[in-house]
Parts: structure tokens; sequence; C-alpha cells
């Protein structure tokens, strides 16, 4: 089911919490747009960050890097996501182990993974939405 922002004329996919996105953009389509395109165009380098990060083993690292991402989850509206990156930057401030944090790492991947492609898809929904002309 999707989500419409309160008198908003686009509608958010219900896993993007539209009153969020609406409380830091108002219904500036345009501008959601160029932070979803921005989001996009570092989220892959952030990505991959990471993943070195859990390679070397290093929980100092894993932590910058899920802090790194934290708010762009956010600023895309994926507050689920943002509490997820939260939870794991949490978990590594309490572990002196990586092999403690193989569940939550690994929930983290899944949730970033399933974030891009959320992201990917209304930023194109957008795009396509920004180029409709105004009804009077």
């Amino acid at each position: 089911m999707i989500q419409p922002g309160p008198g908003k004329n686009f509608e958010f996919s219900e896993k993007i919490d539209a009153d969020y996105l609406f409380s830091l953009y108002a219904d500036d389509y345009p501008y959601i747009e160029e932070v979803f395109s921005i989001t996009l165009t570092h989220f892959d380098a952030d990505l991959d960050t990471l993943r070195y990060a859990w390679a070397s083993g290093n929980i100092s690292e894993l932590k910058k890097a899920a802090h790194k991402m934290k708010p762009a989850m956010g600023f895309a509206g994926l507050t689920h996501s943002q509490q997820r990156c939260q939870d794991f930057e949490e978990a590594c401030h309490r572990t002196t182990s990586v092999a403690a944090l193989e569940e939550n790492y690994q929930q983290l991947i899944t949730t970033l993974a399933e974030s891009k492609l959320l992201i990917a898809a209304e930023y194109e929904r957008l795009k396509a939405h920004n180029k409709l002309p105004l009804c009077p």
C-alpha cells in the first residue's frame, strides 16, 4: 500500500516515512529527487567501506561506516534503516569481537541492500512525477 503525505500529490512507498520526509522538505519534490540522487551516488562507495571494515575486522571502522550511512537513510525517509544503522553502531560500541556482530551485520547489509532498491525505485518515480506539467 502507498502512503500519501499530508495533502501532497505524490505518494511515496509505504516503506518510506512520508511524514518525516515532508517534515524535512515539505512538498519540494525536485529537492527530494535531488536528495535521493545524491544518496544513490554515494551509496555503493559507503557500503563498500562498511564491507571492507567488516572483512578487515576493524570494529572502529565498522562503527564509522554505519555512522556515515545513518543520516543518508534518514534523509531518504528510511527511518527504519536509519535506526538499523544506529543499532549496529551501538552494537559496535558495546563489543570488542567482530564475531559477536555477525547477526547484526548481516541484518544491516540486508536492510541496506533493500534500502538502495527502494531509493532507486522512488527516485525514478520522483523523476517522472517532477516532469509532469502542473495542473491549473
